[in-house]
């Protein structure tokens, strides 16, 4: 299973627009990467996770991109393979 790292920022963000975020991308199978000992401060991008064994590099940033753009124009999506720890 592939583990992919999703940042997704916008220029002058609320709180509103990530707790839209949240919703939306969790309808998806998107969970949110932020630790929870966030210090609770005011943040400009927020980091997702998503497994699959079937998609793709270019779907998955497709599909971010996609479901970021419902929430507010012009968001900023950068996705990464995160690397698994070796045993």
């Amino acid at each position: 299973m592939t583990t992919y790292r999703i940042k997704v920022g916008y220029h002058n963000p609320s709180a509103l627009t990530f707790m839209q975020l949240d919703e939306q991308l969790a309808d998806h199978a998107f969970y949110s990467a932020r630790a929870d000992a966030d210090s609770g401060g005011f943040r400009y991008f927020q980091e997702y996770e998503y497994q699959s064994d079937s998609a793709d590099y270019c779907s998955v940033c497709s599909m971010a991109y996609h479901h970021a753009c419902q929430v507010r124009k012009c968001p900023l999506v950068l996705v990464e393979i995160k690397e698994e720890n070796a045993r």
